[in-house]
């Protein structure tokens, strides 16, 4: 009877550490680095726990006070990326300083792990045009689709670098411009009528 009972609890226990071990994986998230290298992007980090440290993917508790940057890529153009943190969403093209997103689109597309691996199909209209002055002007605009099934638009401006190349840094990044959509169809239909 006493070997019995023993037995009983020392399963108990065996069972009870094992449901505690358990939670605690449940309990993590992984904090996948913003800035991996391309080969790592593709990789589920869930199914393959292997890759995490060969790409700098650490497991962090969510009892742990950590604000985790999440991250989705863009189809169009390469390497571009919308970036979570916290409540903030950041539009990263490279080279180029973050550009905030606003509106509605911050409720609207998921940051989770399987989303990860999913690239955001966007729309992308790139023009150049040159004004009466000969002055290049670089515009685009950008449909990005959201979770929800929404579709927002956002236009840019990607003013002329400043200085010579002496004077200006290869690393430095640049500043595009948000720019009203209203002013981006008004610049391209008067580019139309000219040519």
């Amino acid at each position: 009877m006493k070997s019995s009972i023993l037995l009983l609890s020392g399963l108990a226990i065996t069972a009870l550490l094992s449901a505690c071990a358990g939670s605690n994986n449940a309990g993590e998230s992984l904090d996948v680095p913003t800035n991996m290298p391309p080969i790592c992007r593709d990789i589920d980090f869930v199914e393959q726990p292997d890759m995490r440290e060969m790409c700098g993917v650490r497991t962090v508790h969510t009892l742990a006070y950590k604000n985790i940057p999440q991250q989705r890529y863009l189809i169009k153009p390469q390497e571009t990326s919308i970036v979570k943190s916290g409540n903030k969403l950041e539009l990263r093209f490279q080279n180029s300083f973050p550009l905030y997103l606003e509106g509605p689109i911050t409720e609207e597309l998921e940051f989770s792990q399987q989303k990860r691996l999913e690239k955001i199909k966007n729309s992308y209209d790139y023009h150049e045009i040159y004004n009466k002055g000969a002055e290049r002007i670089r515009i685009f605009k950008m449909g990005i689709p959201t979770d929800k099934g929404n579709t927002y638009t956002f236009c840019f401006r990607i003013p002329e670098k400043k200085g010579n190349a002496r004077t200006r840094s290869v690393a430095m990044g640049n500043h595009i411009e948000a720019l009203s959509c209203g002013d981006f169809d008004r610049l391209v239909a008067e580019n139309a009528k000219t040519k």
